[in-house]
């Protein structure tokens, strides 16, 4: 490294670090990436975040920039960069969980209206949440909340919990009643009742872990 005269390398390491942050956050808005600074996430989060219910696996590199918040952003096909200062995994699990959000928002609607096609059935709106123990949930009104977990679901899973909120807009209950109409268009009814007992170990252990 050449400097100028007076000045010292100490100095300069100082100049550089100062401005380090102020410049990857420069990069993120211009959707810019350093080569240099990408690299595999931490063991504590994941190299890649497979999202079966939508037939998606997207890749994760991560960009330490210091003094920055974590944030999530797309980067090419199916390449996720995770920006930010990523010594922080609980900062870095709430960034990819806010991705996780916006993507079942542009995903879940469409494949619960395409359901709601198929069947016949009717509800009034959907919204997607963080639910920490229930799949998905339906209103008295025919409102249809989902959670954005339904995404690491199979396709078969999670057609089923669009079906059965779906069938509550005609049952609100778990009656005998409920089922069959649950019945009339899941032929493998039984099957499925026994994997969703089993669904939540589909959700990965990096997310469970989150604060």
């Amino acid at each position: 490294m050449v400097t100028p005269p007076g000045v010292s390398h100490e100095w300069l390491r100082n100049l550089a670090n100062d401005w380090r942050g102020w410049v990857g956050k420069q990069m993120d808005q211009l959707g810019i990436a350093d080569p240099g600074e990408l690299r595999s996430p931490s063991p504590s989060l994941p190299d890649a975040i497979a999202l079966p219910a939508v037939d998606e696996t997207w890749y994760l590199l991560q960009r330490y920039a210091p003094g920055s918040s974590a944030r999530v952003r797309e980067s090419g096909p199916r390449t996720l960069v995770l920006s930010g200062d990523v010594s922080d995994a609980d900062a870095c699990r709430r960034a990819l969980v806010r991705w996780l959000m916006r993507r079942a928002r542009e995903t879940l609607p469409g494949m619960l209206a395409e359901v709601a096609q198929q069947t016949g059935l009717v509800y009034r709106e959907v919204n997607i949440r963080a639910q920490r123990t229930r799949w998905g949930s339906c209103s008295s009104h025919g409102d249809i909340c989902l959670n954005y977990q339904i995404l690491f679901l199979t396709p078969e899973l999670a057609r089923h919990v669009l079906l059965h909120e779906l069938c509550h807009t005609v049952r609100m209950d778990h009656s005998p009643r409920f089922w069959r109409t649950v019945a009339r268009f899941e032929p493998e009814l039984d099957a499925r009742r026994a994997e969703m007992r089993r669904s939540w170990s589909l959700v990965p252990a990096w997310l469970q872990a989150r604060a």
